[in-house]
């Protein structure tokens, strides 16, 4: 489960991470963007699975980062036969917003002012998490409606006596965060990706040449003269190469890349 120790820990990623995370928030998107049509998005409406509500009935309003961050949560779920109640319970704990301990626990005077005075819950937790410490996150959920949020390295390091037991023997269905960031990086226009802040201008950079030329190999300047090649060469479609690439945007600490 998702610890209160990794919590505190980590409240300060968001502001790392996002900066003015407003723009995180910002409405860009429309239905077309988000892969998924007006009529299931209603009926999630209906059923009471959005994150937040509309403050009119009378006009589809646009979706944000955030909002296409968890509307595809959905529809992966709903997609693998998950039940509507189940994935409520997933909402709420979610969309449950930080508490004041967890933020009292930031120590940078700026980034306690402004998150202090932001309604950020567990999901923006988990974005920070990503963006920041390039860590791989997915959500394991089995047909009981428990959940279990899988970081990668905390795994690796076994970091907090994690046991996800039930999850390996049970049936359940798991959904990547990072590969739902990943389909917005490609899917969306540059310039909305820019405005949303959710990468910096090193990433963009690279993503923008991913998108706009035809890249056949990047390398990964990772620690002093240590690189990694990625080859166009190796992929079955060019298609793959770029998923490939921003995937090491995401998950690679990496010093500079060169196309």
């Amino acid at each position: 489960m998702f610890g209160d120790v990794f919590q505190k820990d980590s409240v300060e990623n968001i502001f790392n991470a996002f900066g003015v995370c407003d723009k995180i928030f910002k409405p860009m998107l429309t239905v077309n963007d988000m892969g998924i049509s007006y009529r299931t998005i209603n009926n999630w409406e209906a059923n009471g699975l959005m994150l937040q509500e509309r403050s009119s009935n009378r006009n589809w309003h646009k979706f944000s980062f955030v909002d296409f961050i968890w509307l595809n949560i959905v529809f992966e779920l709903r997609q693998l036969g998950f039940p509507i109640t189940k994935i409520k319970k997933l909402k709420d704990f979610l969309n449950e917003i930080i508490d004041d301990d967890c933020l009292l626990e930031v120590k940078r005077k700026e980034a306690w002012i402004f998150l202090n005075n932001s309604s950020l819950n567990r999901l923006i937790l988990l974005l920070a998490e990503i963006m920041h410490n390039k860590n791989h996150i997915a959500l394991l959920c089995n047909k009981n409606g428990d959940f279990y949020i899988y970081n990668e390295q905390e795994v690796k390091d076994d970091k907090f006596n994690l046991d996800i037991s039930k999850f390996q023997f049970n049936n359940f269905v798991s959904v990547s965060l990072t590969d739902i960031i990943i389909k917005y990086l490609i899917g969306q226009k540059l310039e909305i990706i820019q405005e949303s802040k959710i990468l910096d201008e090193r990433a963009l950079e690279l993503l923008t040449k991913l998108r706009t030329t035809h890249v056949t190999e990047v390398r990964f300047k990772i620690n002093g003269q240590d690189e990694l090649l990625i080859d166009a060469a190796v992929f079955d479609q060019h298609a793959d190469f770029v998923v490939a690439i921003v995937r090491m945007i995401l998950t690679l600490h990496y010093q500079e890349a060169f196309v």
